[in-house]
């Protein structure tokens, strides 16, 4: 990639990615847990994975600015194992997209949005 670039063995990596569009390890790590909650909110995924989710909705009755997004209720205790599970960081990383991107119907509309998020933020 320096070579590519033509840049120097100092230079940060972070510049490098950015000028290349490209996500860092992290980062591509949270689109693909995206992509895989999109499946499981369009039942487009697995029965044993789309039966673990539940919205918000169904937790309880109040209008909260969380049940009005369409957030995903995230389960679990304090522990941090738990806290490393898809069921956490997956309900996490959904509920934090901006709405218009999460009320994209069509999956190929879905990755772009969420590309272009993740590579402008």
């Amino acid at each position: 990639m320096r070579l590519i670039l033509g840049l120097g063995p100092r230079d940060h990596v972070a510049d490098m990615l950015k000028s290349l569009r490209w996500k860092d390890i992290e980062t591509h790590i949270k689109y693909a847990r995206c992509i895989l909650m999109f499946k499981i909110k369009h039942d487009m995924a697995p029965g044993y994975l789309s039966s673990s989710f539940v919205p918000l909705t169904d937790v309880h009755r109040y209008n909260t600015r969380g049940s009005a997004r369409g957030n995903i209720f995230v389960t679990g205790g304090p522990r941090s194992a738990h806290k490393r599970t898809l069921g956490y960081l997956g309900a996490n990383d959904w509920n934090n997209l901006p709405t218009e991107i999460r009320q994209v119907r069509s999956l190929c509309e879905f990755k772009t949005k969420c590309k272009n998020y993740f590579i402008t933020n």
